[in-house]
């Protein structure tokens, strides 16, 4: 590592918690994934940064969940297209690492492991997006 030719890896996640984990706990599980990374910070290009979701495609088409979903012909919990009930997603953040090699390098550091551990049983839902910038988005 540190080579002029790395290629820094950018990650996106997003976490739904399943119904019933209290705010409180929400909010102590994304606090350990951000020390995590902490931890880590000659592994990273560009700390975690991000927060809770703002109201997605509603806002942008100036619509209801309900209506852009009822025009996907689901109803606001049928389809698995664009809109489905907002997604629901609690919280997401972006963090770049220096390398492929510096992200291969945490996510095998037993911290990430028993993290997961801990807290994969609250979630319903993750989404996990890592990628290297590339010119009009790799095509």
């Amino acid at each position: 590592m540190g080579t002029q030719t790395e290629t820094p890896v950018t990650r996106f996640a997003a976490f739904k918690f399943k119904k019933g984990v209290s705010p409180e706990r929400k909010g102590e599980r994304t606090g350990a994934f951000l020390r995590l990374y902490a931890a880590h910070p000659t592994l990273l290009h560009t700390p975690p940064r991000g927060g809770r979701p703002l109201g997605g495609m509603s806002d942008l088409m100036g619509k209801s969940d309900a209506e852009l979903a009822e025009e996907q012909g689901g109803g606001e919990s049928g389809g698995e297209g664009l809109v489905k009930g907002g997604m629901g997603w609690d919280a997401g953040f972006v963090v770049v690492f220096k390398s492929d090699e510096a992200r291969r390098q945490f996510d095998k550091e037993p911290g990430h492991a028993r993290l997961k551990e801990e807290t994969d049983p609250l979630l319903d839902k993750v989404f996990v997006y890592d990628f290297v910038e590339q010119g009009n988005l790799g095509w």
